[in-house]
This record gives structure tokens, C-alpha cells and sequence, in this order.
């Protein structure tokens, strides 16, 4: 008898993938941080998969459009623009109806921890204009190298004996796909370095306070990717669901895990090449190829660019100000445009046009190691469904079965109702209480606390005179005392913290001063309009609040030490920033009301830079923005102060309109004592060069931490204890 030969399991590629993908989050989370050294491993192989990418691109465009007529083309052309309309439809309707999973409630403020720009515009020109090929190829500018080889396809396309070129293109075309397989093989070592290192480093809490978009995102994005469009094959074409899921998985696959698209697009080509050739779809004299089809509509917006529009509804929805019916046609519209530049530039885009505080981008950032990842599989799903749909288009095979059409319709719309009904639930009951979130600027407290202080309510001058022949530094050290005045409303340099703390970035220097000295501290209040009446009257020995130089202390008080320069700059609501874009126009304008503190340098620049406004004279910036300035459209002010502020107010932003930067200097302002004055200089200069002042730079203004961090959780160092 013969034996039969048992058939023996062989793991393809996905297979592998997935082991590594499952492999390495285990590593990550049982070595922790250790795993750093494997990003090294898993950038080279990201590099080793984009280098064939763009000749690729370009060398298929060439040889796929010169292979066709113009009139293919022009077919091609229609059903392409046609294809997209419907599939761009898809995700707008998408972003609507999952809006509708954000209850409505009112909460608190939101915060930042540094001052966030204005996005960098990018050059249109050099994105979309090949004026030189070779800069867009290696500045991976992939719509100008979509445009210049689809203008090379096209002029090959009427060119007699073009096969001269093409035979040559056809085996460099080749190679590179050649090439990019063995690379592909190589994809279980690359998936596991990647994925094990960002399980190892990745912070927990950073997925914290975004929760309520991340569910709804990745909802949106799942059922679209594992539901819609698969299920968009099989109504359109002869194509099984299920045929349709497995063969476009490694290529998700390895885009979610790479967080790359652009690298896996061969992958994509070939996946849609193995569905359209078993379902024998596609017809040779069409040209609508693959490889024309997925690099022609690359650049241009993608479904997981519109469905990542979720953000703004959410964003609106978390400071207690959810999109109204009528904002929605705009909000589609605005944020269709804004898909064909990158998300970093349209977010903040939007956010501005639709009057949603900014600061909300910074977490935007934040969790996006996990949102582009998810964005990519979703893009990667849309190339591979896009381009099966066209090539069975062109082929005259696309078929719409209408009865499957309108079940699967009626299904995916049951489905999305219990999702959303589902996750508005939770968010209403669940998340409500986490997002009630304290500024941080609010939360701080000081860098170099270490001596015992007394804060008056009152001022009053000192009732130790200073006796003949004595210096200020000698009654300080007599008295173990020095008194320093102080104003309250003076952020980020003086303040009170939520736990009634004076707190701030010249408090900090107030007791390190003092712990030099070894002395004990005053705090005696001031206000801008009695800070020289108090000086000369020896109410206190430093005036220690972030005080900028102006021409009448200066002459007042000519013992000024400037230990700082800060930053003029402007504070206003967020959705005003675009009026200031035209500044040199707006700024000679009659119609603007500018909020000013009284008799400071701000007050003095702003009568220049504006000079036909009308001006509101306040006592402090927190009278702008407790709406005490008569209606003020601005407040001119230092940068550095309005962006704390603005941690407290996060519907306001600041911005620097103006052509140069201009510094202002802060002062610690004294009595005349020519002693006090040369130990102050001496003193300033050594917490310079000790870094003390980069530390408190660091933390008061910047709103970083320069504590050690503690080591990310990880099994060997939490659980086994096998590592410090």
C-alpha cells in the first residue's frame, strides 16, 4: 500500500507577521524601555522598504500611461474622478455620523504646556509643481512626481517606436519589484524591532485624556476598512467579502505596523493585481493597471485623512461647544479642501475657522503614533478597494447588484446606530468626570522652596530703618529678613497656585535668593500704578515680579538689573488669529480696541504698532480676559506672559504679528544702593552660569519638566524586579 503523505502547515506571510507583531508587543511589555535599541532596527528596515517607493512611482506611471492611447486615458481620467466623488462621499458621510456619538455638556478648561505656533504653510509650488524632477524626487514631494510622470506617460503615449524606451522601463520596473519583495521577506524581523519598541517606550497615560476620539475614530475607521469597503466589492463586482479581506491583509498590515502607507504601495499594487486576476477582471487593453491606477491617486485625499476629521466635531464636543447642524456643510467642505495637505497643517486650519480653542492640538500630536497607524491600514484598504473598482471599470465588468446593495446598506446603518447609540453611552456616563482637567499653570509649585516666608496682606515700609553707615545687605542679614514685593496677578512670574500658594518664576528666584543669603522672606504686595511710591518709601528691598524695563523706572530706579528679555507679542481669541494674517493692513485700522496694562512698556509699544486704534487701559492682563476691557478685540502684551495666560483661558491664543521680534527686558527693581546693586549684578550672573535660570526657563515659561522621568512599566522591572 502507498502512504499517504500528510501535507505539513506551512505559515505565509501574514502568518509571520502577525507572530511578530504579537511577539513584539510582549517584548515590549515585559522589557520595558530596555527595548530602545531595537528603533534602530526597525528605522533601517522603514528605510530599506522606501527606497524603491518613489522610482517605482515613477517608473510605472511612465510605462503603464505610455503604453495606452489618449483616448483610454481620457476614460481613465473620468472614471478615476468619478470613483473618488464617491468614495470621498463615503468618508464624509462617515465623519457626519459619527459625530453624533459626542454628548453635549459643559466643562472646564483645557491646557498647554507651551505656547503652540501657527502651522508652517507649506510650499503648494514645490509640492505640486515638478519645475525641477529631480528636487521632487528627493525631497519626496509625490504629487509633483505623480504630475511629471504622468506628463511623460502621456506625451510617450503618441510617440512612434516608444517601445525603445518602454522594454527598458518594463525591466527596471521589475527589478524594483524584485527588490521590494526580498525587502517584504525581511518584514517579520522589521515588524517585531518596530512594534517592541513602541510597547516598550510608549507612555500609557498619554492615551488618557483623548479617549472619547480614540473609540470614535477607530470605530469609524474599522468598520469602514473591515466593513464597507470589502463589502463595496463584493455589490460592485464578482468579488467574495472574505477574498477581498485576506488578500488586501499583509498589506494592512504592514502599513499599520510601519505607519506607512507610501512604503507598502507595491505591496497594494500586487494584492490588487492577485484579487482582479482570479476574478479575471481586468482586460490588458484598458490600461487601467494597478500600477497605474494606486500611484495616480496617492496624493491626492484619502479616506483616512477625511475620517481623521473626527477631531474637530470632538475637539468642539470637549470645550462644551458641539457643532451645530448648520456648521456641518462648512466644517465637510473646509476640511475636504484642507485633505490635500498634510493633517498637521489641517487641523489647525480648522480648528481656527471653526472657533474651537487650539491648544487642544497639542494631544492631537500626542496620540498620533496611534491614530496615523490606524489612518495608514484605513488609506491602505482605500488604494486596494480603489483600484480594483477602477480597473473592473475600465474593463467593463463593474457591475452594481443592487438588491445586495441596499441590504448591506440597511446592515452597515443598523450597525453604525448601536456603535454610536453605544459610545455616546459610554462617554455620558463614563468619561464625563476625567475631562475636567486643571490648567497646569495652575497646578505648579516651586522649583526651590526651602525657606520660611511671610505673605502681608498690606504694605507698609519697613519698620527696621537702616541705621547709619549701614547697608541694605547689612539691615537684610540683622533683621535675617529681606523683603521683596510682589505682584499677584503676574503670570507665569508671580502668582497664587490652586492651593493658595505664590508660586511663579521670580518666586522661585526669591528663594534662592534668600537661601543665599540665608535670611528668611516678606512678600509685601504691589500694584504697577504704587510700585515707585512703594520703592521710595522702603516698603521693600526688590521689586521680584517680572517687571519690564520702561523709560520711568529706568530714571526712577536707575538700579535695574535686566535678567531676561521677553517677546512682544499680541493675545486675542483664537478664531480672530486669521484676521491677522494681511498684520501691515489691519494695523492702521480705526475700527480695533486694544487692551493695554497701564504705564508699561506694552502700553508705550502699542500706541506705535497701532496707531489709529482706541486703547483700554487695565491693571492687569487678567482683566482682558475676565472680559473687564470694554470690549477690547486684543491685549498687547509679552508672549512669554500671554501663554500662560492662555493656559488658564485656552479660548485665547497668542501671536506675533509683527516683522521683527522684538525683546523687551525684565527687571528686579531696587532702592539706590550702590552695595545692594553690585551684589545683585554678582548674584544674577552666578545663576547664569549655575543654570539655575535654564531650569526655571524650562519650567515657568516653556512648561517643561526637567525631572527624571520615571522608567516605563515593564514586567522585568515592576513584576520580576530583575532591573533598577
Amino acid at each position: 500500500m502507498e502512504k499517504t503523505v500528510q501535507a505539513h502547515f506551512k505559515p505565509g506571510l501574514t502568518t509571520w507577521i502577525l507572530t511578530s507583531l504579537v511577539l513584539g508587543v510582549a517584548c515590549g511589555l515585559f522589557f520595558g524601555d530596555l527595548c530602545t535599541p531595537l528603533k534602530a532596527v526597525g528605522d533601517i528596515f522603514i528605510g530599506l522598504l522606501q527606497m524603491t517607493v518613489l522610482p517605482y512611482i515613477t517608473l510605472s506611471l511612465i510605462l503603464n500611461l505610455g503604453r495606452i492611447s489618449i483616448k483610454q486615458t481620457r476614460n481613465m481620467a473620468f472614471t478615476v474622478i468619478v470613483l473618488l466623488l464617491v468614495l470621498w462621499s463615503i468618508g464624509l458621510f462617515s465623519v457626519a455620523l459619527m459625530s453624533l456619538s459626542f454628548p453635549f455638556w459643559q466643562k472646564g478648561a483645557f491646557f498647554s504646556t507651551s505656547i503652540i505656533e501657527g502651522p508652517k504653510t507649506e510650499s503648494l509650488y514645490n509640492l505640486f509643481v515638478p519645475a525641477n524632477p529631480f528636487f521632487s524626487l528627493a525631497n519626496n514631494a509625490v504629487p509633483a512626481v505623480v504630475l511629471f510622470s504622468i506628463g511623460v506617460g502621456i506625451a510617450l503615449s503618441s510617440i512612434p517606436k516608444r517601445e525603445h524606451l518602454l522594454d527598458p522601463l518594463s525591466v527596471a520596473v521589475s527589478a524594483l519589484m524584485k527588490l521590494n519583495r526580498f525587502v517584504v521577506h525581511l518584514s517579520p524581523f522589521g515588524v517585531f524591532a518596530i512594534v517592541a519598541y513602541a510597547v516598550g517606550t510608549l507612555p500609557f497615560e498619554k492615551f488618557g485624556l483623548l479617549q472619547a476620539y480614540l473609540i470614535t475614530y477607530s470605530v469609524a475607521t474599522i468598520i469602514i476598512t473591515v466593513g464597507i469597503l470589502p463589502m463595496l466589492l463584493s455589490i460592485c463586482t464578482p468579488v467574495r467579502y472574505w477574498d477581498a479581506v485576506r488578500i488586501s491583509q499583509p498589506a494592512v498590515i504592514a502599513a499599520f505596523v510601519l505607519s506607512s502607507t507610501f512604503a507598502v504601495l507595491p505591496l497594494i499594487v500586487e494584492a490588487a493585481r492577485e484579487l482582479l486576476d482570479r476574478y479575471d477582471l481586468e482586460k490588458d487593453e484598458t490600461g487601467g493597471s494597478p500600477d497605474v491606477l494606486v500611484p495616480l491617486v496617492f496624493p491626492f485625499p484619502d479616506l483616512g485623512r477625511i475620517v481623521g476629521l473626527i477631531f474637530i466635531p470632538f475637539s468642539a464636543w470637549f470645550y462644551g461647544a458641539s457643532l451645530m447642524p448648520e456648521q456641518y456643510p462648512k466644517f465637510l467642505s473646509l476640511g475636504m479642501a484642507g485633505s490635500f495637505a498634510k493633517p498637521a497643517v489641517t487641523i489647525p486650519w480648522l480648528l481656527d475657522l471653526m472657533h474651537i480653542p487650539h491648544d487642544i492640538f497639542q494631544l492631537y500630536l500626542a496620540v498620533g503614533v496611534y491614530t496615523t497607524r490606524l489612518g495608514d491600514a484605513l488609506r491602505t484598504v482605500y488604494l486596494f478597494s480603489f483600484a480594483v473598482l477602477a480597473a473592473a471599470s475600465l474593463s467593463g465588468t463593474l457591475k452594481v447588484q443592487w438588491k445586495r446593495f441596499f441590504t448591506y446598506t440597511f446592515l452597515s446603518l443598523c450597525l453604525a446606530g448601536v456603535l454610536i447609540t453605544g459610545i455616546h453611552t459610554v462617554l455620558e456616563y463614563t468619561f464625563k468626570n476625567l475631562y475636567q482637567s486643571k490648567a497646569l499653570i495652575a497646578d505648579r509649585q516651586l522649583l526651590f522652596p526651602g525657606v520660611t516666608e511671610t505673605i502681608l496682606k498690606g504694605t507698609a515700609p519697613n519698620p527696621d530703618r537702616i541705621q547709619p553707615h549701614e547697608t541694605r545687605i547689612d539691615r537684610i542679614r540683622r533683621r535675617g529678613k529681606i523683603r521683596l514685593g510682589f505682584d499677584a496677578k503676574r503670570l507665569p512670574f508671580s502668582y497664587f497656585n490652586d492651593r493658595g500658594e505664590l508660586v511663579g518664576f521670580d518666586i522661585d528666584m526669591a528663594h534662592r535668593l534668600a537661601l543665599d543669603l540665608g535670611v528668611d522672606i516678606e512678600f509685601i504686595p504691589f500694584i504697577p500704578q504704587t510700585l515707585i511710591k512703594q520703592l521710595n518709601e522702603d516698603h521693600f528691598d526688590l521689586a521680584m515680579s517680572g517687571l519690564e524695563g520702561t523709560i520711568e523706572r529706568a530714571t526712577a530706579f536707575p538700579v535695574a538689573d535686566s535678567y531676561m528679555d521677553v517677546t512682544l507679542a499680541i493675545v486675542l481669541p483664537d478664531f480672530r488669529k486669521v484676521d491677522f494674517l494681511e498684520f501691515e493692513a489691519l494695523r492702521h485700522s480705526h475700527q480695533l480696541k486694544i487692551a493695554v496694562v497701564a504705564n508699561s512698556f506694552f502700553d508705550e509699544k502699542a500706541h506705535e504698532f497701532f496707531p489709529n486704534a482706541t486703547f483700554v487701559s487695565i491693571n492687569s492682563e487678567e482683566d482682558f480676559f475676565q472680559k473687564k476691557a470694554a470690549g477690547a478685540d486684543l491685549m498687547v502684551t509679552s508672549a512669554e506672559a500671554g501663554a500662560a495666560w492662555t493656559l488658564l483661558y485656552p479660548e485665547f491664543s497668542v501671536i506675533n504679528p509683527f516683522k521683527k521680534n522684538i525683546r523687551v527686558p525684565m527687571y528686579y527693581l531696587g532702592a539706590h544702593d550702590i552695595e545692594f546693586e553690585e551684589f545683585m549684578e554678582v548674584w544674577l550672573e552666578l545663576k547664569k552660569k549655575e543654570g539655575v535660570f535654564d531650569t526655571l526657563y524650562n519650567y515657568w515659561i516653556l512648561g517643561k519638566d526637567d525631572a527624571i522621568a520615571e522608567p516605563r512599566w515593564s514586567i522585568i522591572r515592576n513584576v520580576l524586579h530583575w532591573v533598577d
